[in-house]
């Protein structure tokens, strides 16, 4: 059987099985096709659309001149580009939150293809795409690091880019980011991650997309930049799921 010819009888298959025996929405549990999620919790997610800031990707009230928000105006972040697909409340919250911490690893392929438009524009052939590592007790606890599992996938489905786990370690614990400050989480991340010495090499001027979960702040994501920055990288772009907005970010 030729390659179309299977893509054809696997699109055909699951639409039969999706006929005969429908989905459960992860969320309210009613049957739902295709996306994964019922109508009402499908619309219960917010989309980042345009206008919004051409650096940080934060959703902006109209579009301006050069459509940048106040801090990347202020000051240019260390990512060159940082796209995110959904605002992080209500419902995508339960989801991220499922993925993360209940083992919903069936999310995963719902995810990748949300994000599929924003990793074809932001991802290239030779781009190390790095996910946020977690620390090894926290990996421990967790059993998978939900960000290597998003680009693990992104790169097999859309077949471009290089899945680089390995380039970026996370030494330092540290405790919880949940509920500091901006501030907070900086201070708590600086020094957390590192790049080994067996790796810079083939990080040096290499074009890297980092590819997390949530962003809050922005720190965890600034200082690995940072991080790849100081190892010799070359530009460095960011990818999440959901973002939450805040004042002043």
């Amino acid at each position: 059987m030729h390659a179309k010819e299977a893509t054809r009888f696997r699109k055909h298959y699951n639409a039969l099985l999706d006929l005969l025996l429908p989905q459960q929405c992860p969320l309210c549990r009613r049957f739902c096709f295709y996306h994964g999620l019922c109508a009402d919790c499908w619309q219960g997610l917010v989309f980042i659309t345009p206008p919004s800031c051409q650096c940080c990707g934060r959703p902006l009230a109209y579009a301006i001149g050069d459509n940048l928000c106040g801090s990347c105006f202020a000051e240019a972040p260390p990512l060159a580009e940082m796209r995110s697909c959904f605002l992080y409340y209500d419902r995508s919250r339960q989801l991220i939150l499922k993925f993360k911490h209940g083992d919903a690893l069936h999310l995963n392929p719902l995810f990748a293809r949300l994000l599929k438009p924003h990793f074809t524009a932001l991802a290239e052939s030779d781009h190390l795409i790095v996910p946020i590592p977690l620390h090894a007790k926290r990996y421990l606890h967790r059993r998978f690091n939900q960000s290597a599992e998003l680009a693990r996938l992104l790169c097999q489905q859309n077949e471009t880019g290089i899945f680089a786990p390995e380039t970026l370690k996370r030494p330092k614990a540290g405790p919880t980011q949940a509920g500091l400050s901006r501030s907070q989480r900086q201070r708590n991340l600086a020094g957390a991650f590192a790049v080994p010495q067996n790796q810079r090499h083939r990080i040096a001027n290499r074009p890297v997309l980092l590819i997390d979960d949530v962003m809050t702040t922005g720190a965890t994501l600034y200082e690995a930049a940072r991080t790849l920055h100081r190892a010799g990288s070359g530009p460095i772009r960011g990818l999440v799921l959901a973002r939450v907005l805040r004042h002043g970010l």
